[in-house]
């Protein structure tokens, strides 16, 4: 449970100011999606396990009735929730951590541990990502992503600057990783089970 997160991915990060603009590669900005795979592959019979991982890694989990109505009030969603500041932030620690606060940590919040696995998948690999300190995660990128559809559609996608445009960017980008991943998970257990199906039947499978 104390395996160190690594990834070994590049990517490039933008900075820039009036006069130039510089390219800078840099590790850690892709998760490390082999590393992941082999953990699901490792828990996906004990899902208690998985949710021992992500509390050993200083993440806190939180089991709350309706815990997907509560949320719905703030804007989130059940399950990985990134720190939040301000009002969003006093309302998770007032529910949660019985506290005023106007700051929280990652977490996860939810109903309760009997969760669809696969559906876990797409929230533990942006935690993964959050914890890797990849770029797409800060609070203003997430909160460009989420009202994307609502900017793009009024003069607001005019007045983002190149900063605040790379930041959506990048947002972007880790949910495709996210789904993509998870897309291709399931389907390579999917296909799997059905071969040692098959098998048990019989039947001649093409490897």
């Amino acid at each position: 449970m104390k395996e160190v997160l690594s990834a070994d991915f590049c990517d490039e990060k933008l900075h820039t100011n009036s006069s130039a603009t510089l390219t800078i590669k840099n590790k850690k900005t892709c998760a490390n999606e082999e590393k992941i795979k082999k953990l699901f592959e490792k828990f996906l019979n004990n899902p208690e396990k998985l949710f021992e991982y992500i509390k050993c890694a200083n993440t806190p989990i939180h089991k709350i009735k309706y815990a997907d109505k509560i949320l719905s009030l703030i804007g989130e969603n059940e399950g990985f929730i990134l720190p939040q500041k301000g009002l969003k932030a006093l309302y998770l620690n007032l529910i949660l951590n019985k506290k005023f606060s106007l700051k929280t940590k990652e977490m996860f919040v939810l109903r309760n541990y009997n969760v669809n696995l696969y559906a876990f998948i797409y929230q533990f690999y942006n935690w993964y990502g959050f914890k890797m300190n990849l770029t797409g995660f800060e609070q203003d990128s997430q909160e460009y992503f989420k009202h994307v559809f609502k900017i793009c559609e009024s003069d607001k996608i005019q007045e983002l600057s190149f900063e605040e445009i790379m930041k959506l960017k990048s947002a972007i980008k880790r949910d495709l990783e996210a789904i993509k991943f998870t897309i291709s998970f399931v389907k390579e257990k999917s296909m799997a089970k059905k071969n040692l199906d098959r098998i048990k039947q019989g039947q001649k499978v093409s490897i």
